[in-house]
């Protein structure tokens, strides 16, 4: 099955994942385009491990835009098997 963030890498390259709207909204305010987004979650690794009610777990990767800022994506795997990107934001 591979780690998490081969996992996670996987979905996101083929388009596997869903982004909510806070997440766009965040995303807006901060200059960040969805390929920063990717780029991160690419070369990112996995900063926590955080538990979202009963058996739901959150990742939180710390990776690198495009330009070189440091960015944090907080995402799940959803029920449909999709990547849930819940928020994103410039550290």
């Amino acid at each position: 099955m591979g780690s998490l963030i081969g996992q996670l890498r996987r979905k996101i390259a083929f388009g596997d994942y869903e982004l909510t709207g806070h997440a766009k909204d965040e995303m807006e305010q901060d200059g960040l385009t969805i390929q920063d987004v990717k780029t991160a979650l690419y070369n990112g690794k996995i900063a926590a491990r955080q538990r979202h009610g009963v058996g739901r777990r959150k990742l939180v990767v710390s990776g690198r835009a495009r330009d070189g800022r440091g960015v944090r994506i907080v995402c799940r795997f959803a029920e449909s098997g999709r990547v849930r990107v819940i928020t994103v934001f410039v550290e």
